[in-house]
């Protein structure tokens, strides 16, 4: 069942847009993220703005982590380092997602993708937000 899961990874992998120049993950879009959320596999979605920024709506399902988590942190909030994580923030002018899918990185996780757009363009499409509690 885990390969099963890991060969699904891949082929929607193959559907996510390449990375950016100045990024250094694999970017998902608004139409993925969706079929993501849809389908049956396990994923872990984070809203990367803090302070001022963070208004406290979120993509439903996503969970607020920062930039600067500690490992310990990290650890808590995903269960494995090879989990599928997808990194957010409010726009592509917002460096935090990226700076979040970054620090993952360095403490190990390996399936990290980055939607660039953000909240706001997923607002924008017409898609519903949550509020944190």
């Amino acid at each position: 069942m885990k390969k099963l899961g890991l060969v699904l990874i891949g082929l929607m992998l193959l559907a996510f847009t390449a990375p950016a120049e100045a990024s250094e993950f694999a970017e998902i879009d608004e139409a993925a993220l969706k079929t993501l959320m849809n389908s049956d596999i396990e994923f872990y979605l984070f809203d990367a703005r803090a302070g001022k920024y963070d208004d406290g709506n979120r993509i439903p399902g996503a969970k607020f982590l920062s930039y600067e988590c500690s490992a310990d942190e990290a650890a808590a909030a995903i269960p494995s380092k090879d989990s599928l994580v997808v990194t957010y923030c409010a726009s592509p002018t917002c460096p935090a997602s990226g700076w979040l899918a970054k620090r993952l990185s360095s403490l190990g996780y390996v399936a990290i993708l980055e939607y660039p757009e953000g909240i706001r363009d997923w607002k924008a499409r017409g898609n519903s937000v949550t509020r944190e509690q």
